[in-house]
Protein backbone atom coordinates (compact mmCIF):
# COMPACT_ATOMS: atom_id res chain seq x y z
CA UNK A 1 0.00 0.00 0.00
CA UNK A 2 2.60 2.47 -0.77
CA UNK A 3 1.24 3.86 -3.94
CA UNK A 4 -0.88 7.28 -3.78
CA UNK A 5 -4.11 5.60 -4.24
CA UNK A 6 -3.52 3.61 -1.50
CA UNK A 7 -6.29 3.81 1.03
CA UNK A 8 -6.10 2.98 4.78
CA UNK A 9 -8.08 3.07 7.71
CA UNK A 10 -8.02 3.64 11.53
CA UNK A 11 -8.28 -0.81 12.35
CA UNK A 12 -5.01 -0.91 9.72
CA UNK A 13 -2.80 2.03 11.54
CA UNK A 14 -4.02 0.50 15.39
CA UNK A 15 -2.73 -2.76 13.80
CA UNK A 16 0.89 -1.43 12.54
CA UNK A 17 1.34 1.22 15.41
CA UNK A 18 1.32 0.28 19.02
CA UNK A 19 0.06 2.85 21.37
CA UNK A 20 3.26 5.23 22.78
CA UNK A 21 3.96 5.02 26.24
CA UNK A 22 3.49 7.12 29.24
CA UNK A 23 7.06 8.12 28.36
CA UNK A 24 6.61 8.86 24.54
CA UNK A 25 3.42 10.84 25.04
CA UNK A 26 5.21 13.25 27.23
CA UNK A 27 8.22 13.61 25.11
CA UNK A 28 6.20 14.75 21.94
CA UNK A 29 3.24 16.48 23.87
CA UNK A 30 2.81 19.66 21.89
CA UNK A 31 4.00 22.57 24.02
CA UNK A 32 1.65 24.99 22.32
CA UNK A 33 -0.56 27.32 24.42
CA UNK A 34 -3.69 25.78 24.17
CA UNK A 35 -5.47 28.57 22.85
CA UNK A 36 -3.50 29.07 20.06
CA UNK A 37 -4.01 25.31 18.91
CA UNK A 38 -7.52 26.17 19.48
CA UNK A 39 -7.94 29.28 17.38
CA UNK A 40 -5.95 27.00 14.60
CA UNK A 41 -8.31 24.36 15.13
CA UNK A 42 -11.36 26.42 14.36
CA UNK A 43 -9.67 27.05 10.87
CA UNK A 44 -10.75 23.21 9.52
CA UNK A 45 -13.43 20.55 10.22
CA UNK A 46 -12.28 17.62 12.15
CA UNK A 47 -13.43 15.43 9.40
CA UNK A 48 -10.66 17.26 6.73
CA UNK A 49 -7.85 16.73 9.18
CA UNK A 50 -8.66 13.23 9.95
CA UNK A 51 -9.05 12.61 6.19
CA UNK A 52 -5.46 13.01 5.47
CA UNK A 53 -3.78 12.47 8.68
CA UNK A 54 -4.66 8.62 8.26
CA UNK A 55 -3.30 8.64 4.97
CA UNK A 56 -0.26 10.13 6.38
CA UNK A 57 -0.28 7.84 9.17
CA UNK A 58 -0.66 4.77 6.50
CA UNK A 59 2.07 5.96 4.49
CA UNK A 60 5.02 6.52 7.27
CA UNK A 61 3.69 3.75 9.17
CA UNK A 62 4.36 0.97 6.34
CA UNK A 63 6.61 2.70 4.76
CA UNK A 64 9.29 3.38 8.11
CA UNK A 65 9.74 -0.24 9.53
CA UNK A 66 11.14 -1.05 5.89
CA UNK A 67 13.24 1.93 5.57
CA UNK A 68 17.08 1.41 4.89
CA UNK A 69 19.67 3.36 7.23
CA UNK A 70 20.13 5.96 4.86
CA UNK A 71 16.88 6.86 4.42
CA UNK A 72 16.51 7.01 8.05
CA UNK A 73 19.36 9.33 7.89
CA UNK A 74 17.47 11.30 5.45
CA UNK A 75 14.37 11.67 7.55
CA UNK A 76 16.07 12.78 10.56
CA UNK A 77 13.52 13.70 13.62
CA UNK A 78 11.06 11.22 12.53
CA UNK A 79 11.17 8.19 15.18
CA UNK A 80 8.87 5.45 16.15
CA UNK A 81 8.15 6.97 19.47
CA UNK A 82 6.72 10.39 17.38
CA UNK A 83 4.86 7.85 14.93
CA UNK A 84 3.01 5.93 17.65
CA UNK A 85 2.20 9.70 19.30
CA UNK A 86 1.20 10.97 15.86
CA UNK A 87 -1.33 8.32 14.61
CA UNK A 88 -2.79 8.00 18.47
CA UNK A 89 -3.61 11.78 18.21
CA UNK A 90 -5.61 11.28 15.63
CA UNK A 91 -7.68 8.46 16.37
CA UNK A 92 -8.07 10.37 19.86
CA UNK A 93 -9.41 12.82 17.22
CA UNK A 94 -11.78 10.27 15.64
CA UNK A 95 -12.92 9.32 19.10
CA UNK A 96 -14.13 12.68 19.95
CA UNK A 97 -15.84 13.42 16.41
CA UNK A 98 -17.77 10.23 16.93
CA UNK A 99 -18.32 10.36 20.77
CA UNK A 100 -19.68 13.97 19.56
CA UNK A 101 -21.88 12.79 17.20
CA UNK A 102 -23.33 10.05 19.32
CA UNK A 103 -23.75 12.40 22.21
CA UNK A 104 -25.40 14.65 19.39
CA UNK A 105 -28.12 12.44 18.31
CA UNK A 106 -28.55 10.89 22.04
CA UNK A 107 -29.95 14.18 22.88
CA UNK A 108 -32.38 14.72 20.14
CA UNK A 109 -33.80 11.43 20.73
CA UNK A 110 -34.19 12.48 24.49
CA UNK A 111 -35.57 15.52 23.58
CA UNK A 112 -37.78 13.73 21.39
CA UNK A 113 -38.61 11.65 23.69
CA UNK A 114 -39.16 14.64 26.41
CA UNK A 115 -41.06 16.37 24.26
CA UNK A 116 -43.98 13.56 24.02
CA UNK A 117 -44.13 13.31 27.49
CA UNK A 118 -44.40 16.68 27.85
CA UNK A 119 -47.19 17.07 24.98
CA UNK A 120 -48.70 13.94 26.73
CA UNK A 121 -49.06 15.30 30.21
CA UNK A 122 -50.48 19.03 28.73
CA UNK A 123 -53.05 17.42 27.36
CA UNK A 124 -53.62 15.17 30.21
CA UNK A 125 -53.30 18.49 32.28
CA UNK A 126 -55.84 20.80 30.32
CA UNK A 127 -58.25 18.34 30.37
CA UNK A 128 -58.16 17.69 34.20
CA UNK A 129 -58.08 21.59 34.32
CA UNK A 130 -61.52 21.98 32.33
CA UNK A 131 -62.80 19.18 34.65
CA UNK A 132 -62.45 20.67 38.10
CA UNK A 133 -63.36 23.96 37.01
CA UNK A 134 -66.85 22.41 35.43
CA UNK A 135 -67.64 20.34 38.57
CA UNK A 136 -67.05 23.73 40.36
CA UNK A 137 -69.18 26.04 38.28
CA UNK A 138 -71.66 23.38 39.07
CA UNK A 139 -71.92 24.82 42.62
CA UNK A 140 -71.17 28.49 41.82
CA UNK A 141 -74.60 29.37 42.67
CA UNK A 142 -74.17 28.18 46.17
CA UNK A 143 -71.57 30.06 47.57
CA UNK A 144 -71.67 34.17 47.02
CA UNK A 145 -68.23 34.89 44.49
CA UNK A 146 -67.80 31.59 43.83
CA UNK A 147 -68.42 31.85 39.69
CA UNK A 148 -65.75 34.60 39.83
CA UNK A 149 -63.08 32.71 42.15
CA UNK A 150 -63.50 29.55 39.70
CA UNK A 151 -62.73 32.11 36.73
CA UNK A 152 -59.91 33.69 38.20
CA UNK A 153 -58.44 30.25 39.56
CA UNK A 154 -59.09 28.79 36.34
CA UNK A 155 -57.04 31.50 34.75
CA UNK A 156 -55.22 31.89 31.02
CA UNK A 157 -53.32 29.33 30.05
CA UNK A 158 -50.89 29.63 27.40
CA UNK A 159 -48.02 27.59 28.57
CA UNK A 160 -46.62 24.69 30.77
CA UNK A 161 -46.55 26.84 33.62
CA UNK A 162 -49.28 29.07 33.71
CA UNK A 163 -51.63 25.49 33.26
CA UNK A 164 -49.74 23.91 36.56
CA UNK A 165 -50.39 26.83 37.84
CA UNK A 166 -54.22 27.23 36.92
CA UNK A 167 -54.65 23.06 38.25
CA UNK A 168 -53.23 24.21 41.61
CA UNK A 169 -55.48 27.05 42.15
CA UNK A 170 -58.33 25.17 41.24
CA UNK A 171 -57.45 22.15 43.55
CA UNK A 172 -57.16 24.63 46.54
CA UNK A 173 -60.29 26.55 45.67
CA UNK A 174 -62.03 23.31 45.60
CA UNK A 175 -59.95 22.36 49.21
CA UNK A 176 -61.31 24.81 50.59
CA UNK A 177 -64.78 24.18 49.24
CA UNK A 178 -64.81 20.75 50.55
CA UNK A 179 -63.69 22.26 54.10
CA UNK A 180 -66.72 24.17 54.88
CA UNK A 181 -68.52 20.57 55.77
CA UNK A 182 -72.06 20.97 55.54
CA UNK A 183 -72.39 23.66 53.14
CA UNK A 184 -74.57 23.07 49.96
CA UNK A 185 -71.94 23.61 47.96
CA UNK A 186 -69.48 21.25 49.87
CA UNK A 187 -71.86 18.33 49.95
CA UNK A 188 -73.00 18.44 46.41
CA UNK A 189 -68.81 18.01 45.35
CA UNK A 190 -68.64 14.87 48.19
CA UNK A 191 -71.66 13.59 46.70
CA UNK A 192 -70.74 14.18 42.90
CA UNK A 193 -67.58 12.18 43.65
CA UNK A 194 -64.80 14.84 44.36
CA UNK A 195 -62.57 13.44 47.08
CA UNK A 196 -59.49 13.95 48.90
CA UNK A 197 -57.48 11.58 47.24
CA UNK A 198 -59.15 13.07 43.71
CA UNK A 199 -57.23 16.44 44.36
CA UNK A 200 -54.04 14.75 45.67
CA UNK A 201 -53.92 13.37 42.54
CA UNK A 202 -54.66 16.60 40.52
CA UNK A 203 -52.04 18.46 42.06
CA UNK A 204 -49.75 15.45 41.35
CA UNK A 205 -50.58 15.89 37.84
CA UNK A 206 -49.85 19.95 38.29
CA UNK A 207 -46.34 19.23 39.43
CA UNK A 208 -46.06 16.84 36.50
CA UNK A 209 -46.88 19.45 33.96
CA UNK A 210 -44.38 21.54 34.76
CA UNK A 211 -41.65 19.35 35.63
CA UNK A 212 -41.71 17.39 32.33
CA UNK A 213 -42.24 20.83 30.32
CA UNK A 214 -38.57 21.97 32.29
CA UNK A 215 -37.44 18.46 31.23
CA UNK A 216 -38.24 18.87 27.55
CA UNK A 217 -36.78 22.68 27.25
CA UNK A 218 -33.36 21.27 28.87
CA UNK A 219 -33.27 18.27 26.86
CA UNK A 220 -30.60 19.93 24.41
CA UNK A 221 -28.34 21.31 27.24
CA UNK A 222 -24.63 20.71 25.82
CA UNK A 223 -22.82 17.93 27.02
CA UNK A 224 -20.22 15.47 26.41
CA UNK A 225 -17.55 16.59 24.04
CA UNK A 226 -17.69 20.37 23.51
CA UNK A 227 -15.93 22.12 20.24
CA UNK A 228 -13.72 23.34 22.31
CA UNK A 229 -12.51 19.69 23.05
CA UNK A 230 -12.55 18.94 19.29
CA UNK A 231 -10.77 22.49 18.23
CA UNK A 232 -7.85 21.54 20.72
CA UNK A 233 -7.77 18.49 19.21
CA UNK A 234 -7.71 19.39 15.94
CA UNK A 235 -5.05 21.97 16.55
CA UNK A 236 -2.68 19.31 18.27
CA UNK A 237 -3.10 17.16 14.90
CA UNK A 238 -2.49 19.76 12.82
CA UNK A 239 0.74 20.61 14.64
CA UNK A 240 1.48 16.77 14.24
CA UNK A 241 0.73 16.60 11.11
CA UNK A 242 3.08 19.57 9.92
CA UNK A 243 5.76 18.46 11.90
CA UNK A 244 5.85 14.96 10.06
CA UNK A 245 5.25 16.29 6.90
CA UNK A 246 8.01 18.30 6.66
CA UNK A 247 10.54 15.75 7.99
CA UNK A 248 9.30 12.99 5.42
CA UNK A 249 9.40 16.08 2.02
CA UNK A 250 12.78 17.69 2.88
CA UNK A 251 13.89 13.97 2.76
CA UNK A 252 11.83 12.95 -0.14
CA UNK A 253 13.78 16.14 -2.04
CA UNK A 254 17.04 14.49 -1.33
CA UNK A 255 15.64 10.57 -1.86
CA UNK A 256 12.43 10.23 -4.31
CA UNK A 257 12.26 6.21 -3.25
CA UNK A 258 11.00 7.88 0.28
CA UNK A 259 7.24 8.87 0.25
CA UNK A 260 5.99 12.53 -0.17
CA UNK A 261 3.29 13.42 2.23
CA UNK A 262 0.97 16.10 0.16
CA UNK A 263 -1.75 17.23 1.98
CA UNK A 264 -5.39 17.41 0.31
CA UNK A 265 -8.12 17.73 2.52
CA UNK A 266 -6.33 20.58 4.83
CA UNK A 267 -4.20 21.92 1.59
CA UNK A 268 -5.38 25.35 2.69
CA UNK A 269 -3.55 25.00 6.27
CA UNK A 270 -0.77 22.70 5.16
CA UNK A 271 0.21 23.02 1.74
CA UNK A 272 1.97 26.48 2.05
CA UNK A 273 5.22 25.04 2.91
CA UNK A 274 8.10 27.50 3.18
CA UNK A 275 10.64 26.38 0.16
CA UNK A 276 14.35 26.74 -0.01
CA UNK A 277 16.16 29.63 -1.70
CA UNK A 278 17.23 28.08 -5.06
CA UNK A 279 20.79 28.46 -5.27
CA UNK A 280 22.76 31.25 -6.85
CA UNK A 281 23.58 30.79 -10.84
CA UNK A 282 27.69 31.31 -11.05
CA UNK A 283 28.95 33.86 -11.76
Amino acid sequence: MTSAQATYTWPYLLQVVPSPTPEQAALYAIDVPPGELIERGTRIRSEKILTDLVRFGGITAEFWPKSTPAQRKLLLGFSDALLRVFVHAGKRLADLVEQRSLSIEGRERNRAAALAIAETTYAEGMAERERLATTLEGVADHAPGLAERVDKARGRVVDAQTLATSLAALVALARDLVAQGESKAALQLFDGGLTAEDLEESETLAARVKSTSEKAAGARTQGGVTQADLDLQDGICLAYMERVMKVWNRAHEQDPSIPQLLPITTRRLLGTTRRRAAPAEPA
